[in-house]
This record gives structure tokens, C-alpha cells and sequence, in this order.
């Protein structure tokens, strides 16, 4: 008797997606963001004022600003796909910049 190897259909899926994507950096019929962090890497060292002018232009709006001792925090949302993220200055240079949740762009 032949044993047969099951693939478990979650795996499967899975790696069908895995094949099929575009790396999550823009959708491929809206040419909006599906993940901003890869859409937004390049900012990572601009000025302040130089990546508030980049992020808008790639169709984000300024959500907030939070403040530390030594950094800053904002949050944009991208108009179109409401993708939330969070940029961290330091320095006055956009030191970091990463996917949030929905509620970090919910005017507080």
C-alpha cells in the first residue's frame, strides 16, 4: 500500500499567494499603496520637511504629531487605500518608518 503526502490546503494557499504578489508595494490595478512601509523606505534619512512634502505627494495626509524627549511621531494615512503609518525623527531627519495600526490615525 502507497502512503500518499497530503499538502495542507492553508500551506497550499499560501504558497500560491507567495507567487502571485507584487512584493506589497503598490496594487497592481490602482497603482495605490498596499503596504506603505516598502512604498516609503526611500524617506528613511530625508529631511523632516522633505519627507512631509514626498509623503504627500504619494498621497498621504497628516494625521498627528506625538513628541519625546528626543524624537517625534507622526501618522499619515494614505487617502485612497487608508493605509496608516508611523514616521519617527530624530534629528530632524525621518529616522524610521513603519506600518500602524488603524486607530494611530484616528484624530485624538
Amino acid at each position: 500500500m502507497k502512503k500518499k503526502m497530503m499538502i495542507p490546503l492553508m500551506g497550499l494557499a499560501l504558497a500560491t499567494l507567495a507567487g502571485c504578489t507584487d512584493g506589497g508595494n503598490v496594487s497592481p490595478s490602482s497603482n495605490t499603496p498596499t503596504a506603505a512601509t516598502p512604498y516609503t523606505q526611500d524617506l528613511v534619512g530625508a529631511r523632516g520637511r522633505d519627507g512631509e512634502s514626498s509623503l504627500e505627494q504619494r498621497g498621504f495626509t497628516w494625521i498627528r504629531t506625538q513628541k519625546t524627549d528626543t524624537d517625534s511621531y507622526t501618522y499619515w494615512q494614505h487617502k485612497q487605500s487608508g493605509q496608516c503609518i508611523s514616521v519617527r525623527t530624530s534629528d530632524g531627519r525621518y529616522a524610521s518608518i513603519v506600518n500602524s495600526p488603524a486607530f494611530d490615525c484616528q484624530k485624538k
